[in-house]
């Protein structure tokens, strides 16, 4: 679950920064709701592939926690509940995605201020979710890769990695608008579920 949850994290990524978007799409009510309605039919692809990332990373998630247990079992509780709870935050924003923005086009098209007021909004509430997503994933991360350095079998090398996505990851939550953290948010869990899941994989 881990190697596909990667995959689809890696095709979300790939879709999203080759359509053109930067931060200043998005700060912009008039540009963004034009952006969305111009790129439909991806925000809908990337939804949808968010969503597949997110059911299959829960999975892993839960994967993970449980190979670490019995050697780190506070480390793999709170990896497991962190993880969660990102991942929550994360499917808020996926769904708003799915269900939001296309509502946000179709009222622009009859009332362009009331789409550009709620616009404000919904951004505003997409934002927040990222955040709670990159914060408590980051902190499920740091937890897991802390556990596996003291797990054998997994490797140092992948607890290690685990230690510095989830700081990563988490101080993106923190800080979104630093562009490198936000980047990272990106790349870094993907290495992450694919290497830490071909490495549950072989163990099993």
């Amino acid at each position: 679950m881990g190697i596909v949850a990667g995959i689809a994290l890696l095709i979300v990524t790939f879709l999203f920064f080759t359509s053109g978007a930067t931060p200043a799409t998005f700060n912009n009510p008039a540009n963004a709701l034009s952006f969305m309605r111009e790129n439909g039919a991806r925000l809908r692809v990337i939804g949808y592939v968010a969503v597949i990332t997110l059911s299959t990373a829960a999975l892993f998630v839960a994967g993970l926690a449980s190979a670490l247990h019995q050697r780190t079992p506070t480390r793999a509780t709170g990896a497991l509940y962190f993880g969660l709870a990102g991942l929550a935050g994360h499917t808020l924003g996926a769904f708003s995605v799915l269900a939001a923005y296309p509502w946000l086009v179709a009222t622009a098209a009859t009332d362009q201020v009331s789409a550009a007021h709620a616009y404000v909004a919904v951004n505003g509430f997409t934002m927040a979710t990222d955040s709670i997503g990159n914060f408590f994933g980051g902190l499920s991360t740091l937890l897991a890769g802390w556990a596996i350095t003291a797990t054998p079998g997994f490797g140092a090398g992948l607890g290690w990695f685990g230690v510095v996505a989830g700081v990563v990851t988490g101080l993106a939550g923190l800080a979104p608008q630093v562009s490198a953290l936000y980047l990272g948010s990106f790349i870094l869990p993907i290495v992450w579920l694919v290497w830490a899941g071909y490495t549950l994989r072989r163990m099993a």
